[in-house]
């Protein structure tokens, strides 16, 4: 019921091409800490890499299964933007941020990652960008009845 009160860290997205050993290639961001460099997330302990594609859908890759990743780009800290977290346009009417956001929703829910028997802590992530989706489309639903009462 009670969680265990954790240090907010902040993240850092990262958009990375991923070679597996197959010569499958993977783009899309993942999500380091701020003092962390993509071979520190290679290398922890988890057997499991959870990467964000363009489309919002998450791609887990094994580890064992990377041949090489490279950084593309610059290193950008998560948004606090509820629009950004919802990739929709602040002048969008409520129907297409309802939308994008149970779009996004389906994508990540922890419930579809548990399904597919994968580590914990894919789970937990998974957990952690539906609360942060949540919140988003909350802040903005909760703004907007606001506006309209005023």
């Amino acid at each position: 019921m009670f969680e265990k009160t954790e240090i907010k860290r902040e993240k850092i997205k990262v958009m990375v091409r991923i070679t597996l050993s197959t010569g499958e290639l993977v783009e899309g961001d993942v999500f380091i800490s701020r003092h962390q460099r993509l071979t520190d997330l290679l290398n922890d302990d988890r057997a499991f890499l959870p990467v964000e594609l363009t489309d919002g859908s998450v791609e887990v890759v094994a580890k064992t299964s990377v041949a090489s990743a490279k950084a593309l780009g610059e290193m950008m800290p998560l948004s606090d933007d509820p629009y950004e977290i919802l990739r929709v346009d602040p002048r969008s009417d409520d129907a297409e941020i309802r939308q994008a956001w149970m779009t996004r929703l389906k994508t990540s829910h922890p419930d579809r990652l548990a399904s597919l028997h994968l580590d914990e802590e894919i789970v937990h992530a998974a957990r952690k960008v539906s609360q942060r989706l949540n919140a988003a489309y909350d802040e903005i639903m909760r703004a907007r009845r606001s506006e309209r009462a005023a």
